[in-house]
């Protein structure tokens, strides 16, 4: 019995190593520093990359976080079109890539010169604790993210040449800034993506125009792919839509509006120059403001050309059942007749829906009802995206996780411990026999 215990521990020391051997350890994030014209290999603030395109390259395929050592200048890489001179692209890239300072307590420039005007997404791109500067100094610099989930982080701060941009700034109406764009303003693109959802994350910065599908530059079609926008911390924009600005389009799509946040807004265009409905706008009110320049509550208005707005929050918030109550009295809808429907508000007073990755589009028929079982359906998997996050990257578009590698050969190692367990103990068996 003593050999038959002996070898019992013997096995379970090998399960044991070869289950640590066989899961591997989350891949250390993989982390690539860039500064203006250096000739480094990017492993270290002391060695980095010399321009964004090549840090980006580095990180196409796995992702991870570009660490900006004092400035980085945007150059050009694709030609010019009928919409502007020639501008940036990114490389291709399906995980999630992170711009940030490398001294979070002395922010570095990311610098948009009057030669590149705009960035162009190719994959899913956070900007945080990051100085966006815009060297244009007369126009503004767009951020397209061409149906790429774009995240304009915490710790953003925006400047006009050398300086500061604040909330002041979105009230003047000569203002130049940063545009977010979730499609593109390149007319050529747009055959190809106006089926695409957008993805837009703000946390905090000043901006002139944030806008989830598109602004100008095309005549007619259809967006028919949905609007998702997450806005928290504090936040000062200009303009903001939530579908276009350009009259020949029509919107089919749904915009599905996160907010909990504290917006300083001169105005908001829910559905603008759509020039057709339906367009359907869901507000999920979490908390947080949305003021003028006074500090007083703004009113949504403008030619919000929607068919219907379905409103979401916490009654037992008191800051987010303020703000949805001020929104049901104040929010006009200007339907193409010219006829004004406050009474299409349609107010469900529950818990408030917060977007995940795994963000459900509501279907164009769905009524209120229906759009909160939707509601509690995509709450569900939220803890197991969260969970699973921990372990492995994300990647864009409907949000879905890669699942850690090893856990099939973990199972296949078990198994044959366990077996070979097994047939020690029957061998020592027959040999006391």
């Amino acid at each position: 019995m003593k050999r038959i215990a002996s070898l019992l521990i013997c096995a379970l020391v090998v399960i044991s190593s070869c289950v640590l051997f066989a899961v591997p350890a989350s891949a250390a994030e993989k982390v690539v520093y860039v500064k203006d014209e250096a000739t480094g290999d990017g492993s270290s603030a002391s060695s980095p990359i010399g321009t964004l395109d090549a840090a980006l390259k580095a990180l196409a395929a796995t992702g991870g976080t570009i660490k900006v050592v004092d400035y980085v200048t945007i150059a050009p890489n694709t030609a010019a079109t009928a919409e502007v001179t020639e501008y940036y692209t990114e490389p291709a890239h399906d995980r999630q890539i992170t711009i940030t300072s490398a001294d979070p307590a002395n922010k570095a420039q990311f610098i948009m010169p009057l030669e590149c005007q705009w960035y162009a997404l190719a994959g899913p791109t956070v900007f945080e604790s990051i100085k966006i500067v815009n060297n244009t100094f007369d126009q503004h610099v767009r951020f397209l993210a061409r149906g790429n989930h774009i995240t304009m982080g915490e710790g953003l701060e925006m400047y006009l040449g050398e300086t500061l941009q604040t909330t002041a700034d979105v009230f003047v109406s000569s203002m130049k800034g940063v545009v977010v764009q979730g499609l593109t303003n390149i007319g050529a693109e747009y055959d190809g993506m106006m089926d695409d959802n957008t993805w837009i994350t703000v946390k905090s910065g000043v901006y002139f125009l944030i806008q989830g599908y598109t602004r100008n530059f095309v005549d007619t079609g259809d967006l028919t792919g949905n609007c998702y926008m997450e806005f928290e911390g504090e936040i000062a924009v200009r303009q903001m839509g939530w579908a276009t600005l350009k009259a020949g389009l029509t919107c089919s799509g749904q915009a599905y509006i996160y907010w909990n946040a504290n917006i300083a807004n001169w105005r908001i265009f829910p559905g603008y120059d759509v020039a057709t409905y339906p367009f359907t706008v869901n507000l999920f009110i979490h908390g947080g403001d949305h003021v003028n320049a006074d500090g007083a509550k703004q009113t949504m208005v403008g030619a919000g050309k929607v068919k219907t707005v379905n409103l979401w929050y916490d009654e037992t918030n008191t800051e987010a059942s303020d703000l949805a109550m001020h929104i049901v009295n104040s929010y006009i809808i200007t339907q193409p007749d010219g006829g004004v429907f406050p009474e299409e508000l349609k107010n469900y007073k529950g818990d408030a829906y917060r977007l995940t990755e795994d963000v459900a589009p509501l279907d164009d028929s769905a009524s209120s009802d229906s759009a909160v079982t939707t509601e509690a359906t995509v709450d569900t998997t939220a803890d197991a995206v969260v969970t699973t996050e921990a372990v492995a990257d994300t990647t864009d578009g409907a949000g879905e996780v890669t699942p850690p590698t090893g856990d099939a050969s973990v199972m296949i190692v078990l198994a044959a411990a366990v077996a070979a367990c097994l047939f020690a103990v029957v061998i020592v068996k027959k040999k006391e026999r």
